[in-house]
């Protein structure tokens, strides 16, 4: 029997794939080297068969350095959210309690030579001390106030030490007691120097301040990056500005929630501002993830 080219084409994608027997593939040889048109048809075969290389590498490179980033930055974030956690639970466990007046909480006594000493009981595991001069510059007025912890009670179990409220020898004229609760402040020693009213000391009103100038300025930021928000460029350094006033407020709330006055303000803007660093570092790094998934969009 004859073998016709239609039987040695349908051989010829097995004899590519050197599928055939020893004897199938000398028939298949024997006719391509007679026949032009299936040996035409061979090589249009092997030709399309052969996949060309590509070995320009960069674009897996690109895409290894893009996701080796976006691994980076999701572990700097979850550093940063960790340590903001940290923060805010240390600033809780150390917050001041404030403890109520009593005669065993703290007495006060001359000693010798004018020098005056602060007595405080066990309980007692910090303390404020604050004085101004007299309207007559003949001595100073003292406020004082004791305090317990979460962390003082149950983890560093401290009993703070008899201090000299006036250790330069200073006139002490009065020593009032005061409660951080809006009540009266109470004479411990000395003279009364207002017998007609009683003298309220109010807690520090500064963090309001400073949180209002952070509203503003997030308020005019925001507003300048929808008029420049065309300018990429303009508008990524415009974000970076706008996310400080944002962090601030996020560690004001953190810290004192929205309570802005304070009888510790100095402490709690201290607190603030160190909490600020690492929401302003991981707000940085949320919008550049947001962006990667929107680029990859």
């Amino acid at each position: 029997m004859k073998i016709t080219c239609n039987v040695i084409k349908d051989c010829l994608p097995l004899y590519i794939e050197d599928m055939l027997s020893d004897d199938s593939c000398a028939i298949v040889e024997s006719h391509v080297t007679e026949c032009e048109e299936c040996r035409n048809h061979l090589n249009e075969m092997r030709t399309f068969n052969v996949i060309p290389v590509d070995r320009n590498a960069s674009p897996f490179k690109k895409i290894k350095s893009t996701l080796f980033k976006k691994k980076i930055l999701t572990i700097i974030f979850s550093v940063m959210f960790s340590l903001v956690l940290f923060i805010v639970a240390i600033n809780f466990l150390t917050a001041p309690e404030y403890n109520p007046y009593s005669e065993r909480s703290v007495t006060i006594k001359e000693i010798s030579n004018g020098l005056v000493l602060a007595n405080f009981e066990d309980n007692v595991h910090g303390y404020d001390i604050y004085s101004y001069p007299t309207d007559d510059n003949t001595g100073y007025i003292y406020h004082i106030i004791t305090w317990n912890s979460i962390w003082n009670r149950n983890v560093k179990k401290s009993i703070t030490k008899n201090t000299l409220i006036n250790p330069n020898l200073e006139k002490v004229v009065a020593v009032y007691y005061y409660q951080a609760n809006g009540n009266e402040d109470i004479l411990i020693y000395g003279k009364d120097i207002n017998p007609d009213g009683g003298i309220v000391t109010l807690p520090s009103l500064f963090l309001a301040y400073y949180a209002t100038i952070a509203i503003v300025f997030a308020i005019i930021c925001g507003v300048f990056m929808l008029i420049v928000y065309r300018n990429k460029k303009v508008l990524n350094i415009s974000i970076k500005v706008f996310l400080l006033p944002v962090s601030y407020l996020l560690a004001h709330l953190s810290i004192r929630g929205f309570i802005s006055s304070s009888y510790t303000a100095t402490r709690d803007f201290f607190a603030i501002l160190f909490i600020m660093i690492p929401i302003y570092i991981a707000l940085l790094i949320l919008v550049n993830i947001i962006r990667f998934h929107k680029n990859k969009s």
